[in-house]
């Protein structure tokens, strides 16, 4: 089995053979590229790391699935932290403020992944314990996949009936499948409704189990294959860190304390 990004990137070729048949916008290049953006295992800084191997070798592989990247531009978000620079105005500078999560959305993402990574049924891991260095450096260091539902670029907000037709059009649900399936996640949080909802229907809602302490729809477990599915504000949404935070690890910390997380592997590592 090839590498997990080696495995998308001919996954994407389809996508965007397909979003050429379906006439998605294209960039200002007179009108030659459909404008795309390319997702997956998030590179690091630092060229040394290979988050192939490390995802390959995680015993908690954290995926979060995004609405769609608002962008007039081809993108590759893999790259959203490493030097390679684009011709996209403003690319080094933004990636700059990316290792220094200082952007709301990456600054959330960031603060979720260094929490659900490191609570268990002794540390819970408050926002109030978090220290932006450690998460800085865990988010710069640690593999996590990141995956855009829509992937032909957009504007600025994106309305519910235009995600549910990207989500549930049969080709690109079909591709979104195949992708999820390649990067095997075993936590994946879901950053809206309608997302969180597509990830139930495809792993089968019969075959998901809801927590019994009341109060906590926005968890489900697939124990079969000990995967998580979580529901989450999106990371960009008008709300406090911490509201954004606890909006998360507040369903996974009734996880670890149900009977279902004795069971889990890579909770028990």
């Amino acid at each position: 089995m090839g590498k997990f990004n080696d495995q998308l990137n001919p996954l994407f070729e389809k996508w965007i053979q397909i979003s050429e048949k379906k006439h998605e916008m294209r960039d200002d290049t007179e009108g030659q590229n459909i404008i795309f953006t390319y997702d997956g295992l998030m590179e690091k800084p630092d060229s040394s790391i290979d988050v192939e191997e490390c995802w390959q070798k995680a015993d908690m592989r954290i995926m979060f699935l995004v609405k769609d990247q608002p962008s007039i531009y081809c993108d590759d978000s893999r790259l959203w932290l490493k030097d390679q620079l684009t011709d996209r105005p403003d690319d080094e500078k933004n990636k700059k403020l990316n290792r220094e999560i200082k952007p709301k959305f990456i600054h959330n993402i960031a603060n979720v992944f260094y929490g659900l990574s490191h609570a268990d049924k002794e540390h819970e891991i408050t926002f109030q314990s978090l220290n932006k260095e450690d998460v800085k450096k865990y988010f710069l260091t640690s593999p996590f996949a990141f995956v855009e539902c829509k992937k032909q670029g957009g504007k600025t907000s994106i309305s519910n009936s235009t995600l549910h037709h990207y989500l549930y059009d049969e080709d690109y649900k079909e591709l979104l499948y195949q992708e999820i399936k390649i990067l095997r996640p075993n936590i994946i949080v879901c950053t809206n409704n309608m997302i969180y909802q597509f990830v139930q229907e495809m792993y089968g809602m019969e075959n998901l189990i809801k927590l019994n302490e009341p109060g906590h729809n926005s968890i489900r477990i697939f124990a079969e294959k000990e995967i998580l599915i979580l529901n989450s504000f999106h990371p960009s949404a008008r709300i406090s860190y911490m509201k954004f935070y606890d909006g998360v690890m507040d369903h996974y910390r009734a996880f670890l304390r149900s009977e279902f997380a004795e069971k889990y592997r890579y909770i028990n590592k």
